[in-house]
């Protein structure tokens, strides 16, 4: 499915999907919104409004979708802020530890890890987050080395299913970033799911070791880029640019 839309956008569909030619571990799950391999592809957080326009040097092909889920309150400037732990490249952007136990740290050199937000590591170091202290020493650690942190909600840890089905859980496309050894991508649902179905079905499909589930709220953004160009992939809303807080590129070098 998401292969024939990227083809009906006009992108090739071998830059996003598939990786035949190359070895085993980097050829692409079906229908995966982006698959990537350590060394060849990489990841990184942008600041919404601050960031924009995105840069794009260095960038062969990209996805760029929804990062944080964006809260009702903004950030000191009136901008909006992302819920919960959320520094961008060295930036500290939220400091308040929300109530959702994963965390997608991007290190200086684009490489993404998921880790539960009780058992970060960072050059070596544990930490725990649900202390202040220690949360306070690791946000001092990301600023210094530069890292990106996102913090949402882990559907897959140690690659079993993190969620339970509840009574009357809302529905909705769901869009979730997972890590496989060390391969790393973007799943879609292809209809409407609860987070526990969504879990279950990436479980099922990609067999990931970690995955988190991403906003995608009432803006189903999703940007692919080929060289200099740029098409939507999702259910883009006019307005973006002003209603969410943080981006998450995929790209290859």
């Amino acid at each position: 499915m998401l292969g024939s839309l990227l083809m009906a956008l006009g992108l090739a569909v071998a830059p996003f999907l598939t990786a035949a030619a190359e070895a085993t571990p980097c050829e692409a799950p079906l229908d995966t919104l982006y698959h990537g391999c350590a060394g060849r592809d990489a990841a990184r957080v942008f600041l919404v409004p601050d960031d924009l326009p995105l840069p794009t040097t260095g960038v062969a092909s990209a996805i760029i979708v929804t990062g944080s889920y964006t809260g009702r309150d903004t950030r000191p400037e009136g901008t909006p802020a992302p819920v919960g732990i959320a520094v961008v490249e060295g930036r500290v952007i939220g400091r308040t530890l929300a109530r959702m136990d994963g965390i997608l740290l991007i290190g200086a050199d684009g490489a993404p890890r998921l880790m539960r937000s009780d058992a970060v590591v960072l050059d070596g170091q544990n930490y725990d987050l649900r202390q202040p202290t220690v949360r306070a020493r690791f946000l001092e650690a990301a600023s210094g080395a530069g890292v990106s942190a996102l913090q949402s909600h882990l559907l897959v840890i140690n690659g079993a299913v993190d969620t339970r089905p509840v009574d009357g859980a809302p529905m909705a496309t769901r869009r979730v970033f997972y890590q496989k050894g060390d391969t790393f991508g973007l799943w879609e649902s292809e209809g409407a799911l609860t987070l526990d179905q969504a879990a279950r079905e990436i479980a099922r499909t990609i067999v990931p070791d970690m995955a988190l589930n991403l906003d995608m709220g009432s803006f189903n953004l999703c940007l692919a880029r080929s060289g200099d160009e740029q098409r939507d992939c999702g259910l883009n809303a006019n307005g973006w640019e002003t209603r969410l807080s943080t981006l998450l590129m995929l790209y290859r070098r």
